[in-house]
């Protein structure tokens, strides 16, 4: 009985309850992305950049490997190819990681809307921190 009263007491704010929106639709436009770059890609609607066919082979060997057959930059150079069948697939991909961004951007926003300024600079900080993070700026030059 105790359980009973202490889950009406919990609510969530209007900030979570928004980043949760956020995070749920972003995810479905996410989802729907893959889908259609994939069906393009097998369709064969977009060109890709190293044929289906081709794949098998290159599966036994590693990701370095497979970037020189496919002439494929290193780090974000992929966006250059962006409109080919195989690296469009990417796409999704990139705008599912980025949606911890945008929901913290959106957070942040809420947050200091609501005079919680240490909150608000907490999720502005996880933002410049993910963004440094998947720029590959903080990559060290040993590799």
């Amino acid at each position: 009985m105790a359980n009973m009263d202490l889950n009406k007491e919990i609510k969530a704010s209007p900030a979570q309850l928004h980043y949760a929106n956020t995070l749920f639709y972003g995810a479905a436009i996410g989802f729907v992305i893959m889908i259609v770059t994939y069906v393009l890609y097998i369709t064969g609607i977009v060109e890709p950049q190293i044929p289906l066919e081709e794949l098998p082979k290159l599966w036994t060997h590693n990701a370095a490997h497979y970037r020189e057959v496919a002439n494929i930059p290193q780090g974000w150079g992929w966006l250059g190819l962006v409109y080919k069948g195989d690296i469009c697939n990417f796409i999704g991909i990139v705008f599912l990681a980025m949606l911890t961004v945008i929901c913290f951007l959106q957070l942040a926003w809420n947050l200091f809307k609501h005079k919680e300024k240490l909150m608000g600079s907490i999720a502005v900080a996880e933002v410049v921190v993910l963004t440094l993070a998947a720029s590959g700026a903080l990559v060290s030059a040993a590799h």
